[in-house]
C-alpha cells in the first residue's frame, strides 16, 4: 500500500481559503476551518529550519492522526 504524502502549505492555505467563505455562509463548517488552521500551523513549524521545532511538530501531527 502507497504512503499518501501531506499536503503542501500553499494546498492547505487555499484549502482553508475555501472553507473560510463557506463558514461565513454556514457555521456547520467552522471545524473543518479550525482543522485547517490546525494543519496549516503544524506544516508552517516543518518548515522551519529548527530540527527541534520540526520534531515537535512531527509528534504533533502523530497525535492528531
Amino acid at each position: 500500500m502507497k504512503k499518501q504524502r501531506a499536503p503542501s502549505l500553499a494546498r492547505l492555505r487555499a484549502a482553508r481559503g475555501v472553507v473560510a467563505q463557506l463558514v461565513l455562509e454556514d457555521l456547520e463548517f467552522a471545524p473543518v476551518f479550525e482543522r485547517l488552521e490546525r494543519e496549516v500551523a503544524a506544516a508552517q513549524r516543518a518548515q522551519s529550519s529548527d530540527p527541534l521545532e520540526r520534531a515537535r511538530a512531527a509528534l504533533n501531527q502523530e497525535t492528531q492522526a
